[in-house]
């Protein structure tokens, strides 16, 4: 009997909307070594791989450009001289924007009583970075602000990020819009659907196997040419009662 919860990093592909890979971090590690291997699973050539502050690391990064591929990466407390820096350099740039070079993009999404304004600010100026050349192929930093409004009350997050890709605001809006919407879809998806975080299989590798199924029902689902009413929810529902169902979504494989 083993009594470590199972913690996993994976890949997802934000177009295709499909699970490419996982991996489960070793024992007494943490994601920082996990992502690397999963990385090097990946066919990434003209990619741009997004990853959330975990993973901002000067090893990560050259992992993603050894496969060909362009970083996006958050800046958070776990860089904190890094953040500081990026943090001075904002100040400095509201308090006079336009004496400071950079590129602007702002995107407007209504949805269901939901209104989101995301503002990209994209940047060239790396010596102001603290330690600029920790970061291979460094190109680009930018300050992405969400602006949400629901029911009359509104909530603003702003992040950081450093990216190998040459600065274009829209493209890193767009590149880091696709994270948000990935990340909160699949948390979504493996709790609501598939009870995630309910899972205590701790037996031998239960848990892993049974993440590896997950994750694999799910693409299948996602895949479906026929979408049943009611979401994925509906369609797990279906799949566990209906033979023709299952024949229709194995025929995919």
């Amino acid at each position: 009997m083993g009594g470590t919860p199972l913690h996993l990093v994976s890949a997802f592909a934000a177009q295709a909307g499909l699970v490419l890979g996982q991996r489960a971090t070793a024992a007494k590690s943490n994601e920082k070594t996990a992502i690397p291997e999963l990385l090097a699973t990946l066919a990434l050539e003209g990619c741009i791989v997004t990853i959330d502050a975990m993973g901002t690391q000067p090893n990560i990064a050259q992992a993603i450009r050894d496969r060909g591929a362009d970083y996006v990466l958050a800046v958070k407390d776990n860089q904190p001289t890094l953040a500081a820096s990026i943090e001075d350099f904002v100040s400095a740039f509201e308090a006079a924007p336009g004496k400071t070079p950079h590129q602007f993009h702002e995107v407007v999404e209504k949805d269901h009583g939901r209104l989101e304004v995301r503002r990209c600010h994209v940047f060239d100026q790396l010596d102001c970075l603290h330690a600029p050349e920790r970061w291979p192929d460094l190109k680009s930093f930018a300050m992405v602000t969400s602006e949400r409004t629901i029911k009359g009350q509104t909530s603003v997050d702003r992040r950081f990020y450093v990216s190998s890709l040459v600065p274009d605001a829209q493209r890193m809006n767009e590149a880091v819009r696709r994270h948000w919407r990935v990340e909160n879809s699949l948390h979504w998806c493996m709790d609501v659907v598939f009870g995630d975080d309910q899972m205590r299989a701790r037996t031998d590798h239960a848990a892993q196997n049974f993440a590896v199924l997950r994750q694999f029902v799910l693409n299948l689902l996602r895949l479906a040419p026929v979408k049943r009413k009611g979401g994925l929810k509906v369609q797990r529902l279906i799949a566990a009662s209906s033979d023709a169902f299952r024949a229709q979504l194995l025929g995919l494989l």
